[in-house]
């Protein structure tokens, strides 16, 4: 039998990182450890091939796994042995930000290259393993050069279809702004950054509904504070947590 293990939800984990067989004796141990798990009445069999070890996918095929995601040169297949067990989603979303910088009834904004362009907040995506809070503050640094404290989630809007089919969720975060400078990093991206009078952002007509409409609810509104999780200890620790009144 192939090396696996067993995870909380009866589901098994082929472990091949050090394999080395050939495939004939590779056949012969797959076919051996899907039949136990049947008996032992295993919901899934998961798999995650690099390299090398993506030399085994027909063999996986055939016997009745299917692909469920793939990331840089990893690819992780599945196996269903109970026609009701269920097989959770691959990524659906994706998460951008972006930073609603108020000081002095000046608004930070940035253009892009497009001539269609219209001003709006610095921001962009949170990458993977990223947190809010820390994505917001690198983006706004990365656009505009403007260094800033994280100060609440404002809200947050979601859009679907975007790239690749995903829903995308857009996260507005109020911040502080540390600094006035304007130092544009991300230059392939942002052509123009500036602080706009918020009459004029709000009523100049070269701003979107949509990103105006963000502006709108976003003035002297509270947003869901960070929480601290330093005062309790707990073995499933979210990232972050944000909530009302905290």
């Amino acid at each position: 039998m192939l090396d696996h293990t067993v995870d909380s939800f009866n589901c098994v984990t082929l472990k091949l990182e050090d394999y080395s067989a050939t495939e004939n004796q590779f056949l012969i141990e797959l076919v051996a450890t899907i039949e136990v798990s049947r008996v032992n009445k295993r919901k899934l069999i998961w798999v995650t091939l690099q390299d090398a070890l993506t030399r085994f996918i027909p063999i996986f095929l055939k016997h009745g796994f299917t692909f469920h995601s793939c990331r840089d040169s990893a690819t992780r297949l599945v196996l269903k042995l109970q026609g009701n067990a269920y097989v959770p989603f691959s990524p659906t979303h994706t998460v951008g930000v972006g930073g609603f910088v108020y000081c002095d009834g000046q608004l930070l904004c940035v253009q892009g290259h497009n001539t269609s362009s219209s001003p709006k907040l610095p921001g962009g995506t949170v990458d993977l393993g990223e947190k809010i809070a820390d994505a917001v503050i690198r983006e706004v640094y990365e656009e505009t050069g403007v260094s800033c404290e994280f100060s609440s989630v404002l809200g947050f809007a979601t859009r679907f279809p975007t790239n690749y089919g995903y829903t995308d969720i857009y996260f507005v975060c109020e911040l502080t702004a540390l600094s006035r400078d304007i130092s544009i990093t991300d230059t392939e991206e942002i052509k123009h950054a500036s602080w706009v009078d918020i009459d004029h952002y709000l009523n100049g007509g070269h701003v979107s509904s949509f990103n105006r409409h963000v502006a709108e609810m976003s003035l002297e509104k509270l947003g869901l504070k960070k929480v601290s999780q330093d005062s309790y200890q707990d073995p499933f620790t979210k990232q972050e947590i944000y909530w009302s009144n905290a």
